[in-house]
């Protein structure tokens, strides 16, 4: 299996939209985000949680793939 990367998007909690902003800034456990869309703010704990469990599925769907097509070139 091949060492596989993902990228998430953070997005905002309430319109969905992928947050834009200052990539020079870092952003700590506490701080809010403000979407550009909407105006909504974002707790920053809340949205890492939200992409790390999308993370998570996109991993186990490729694992589930990769392991598939091992499976197919064992059997044949």
């Amino acid at each position: 299996m091949k060492n596989k990367q993902f990228t998430i998007p953070l997005k905002c909690l309430f319109c969905d939209c992928e947050l834009q902003g200052d990539t020079e800034k870092e952003f700590r456990s506490g701080d809010m985000l403000k979407c550009l869309e909407c105006g909504e703010l974002n707790d920053y704990d809340a949205l890492i949680d939200v992409a790390a469990d999308e993370g998570k599925e996109l991993a186990k769907k490729y694992a589930k793939e990769e392991i598939g097509r091992m499976l197919k070139k064992t059997f044949k």
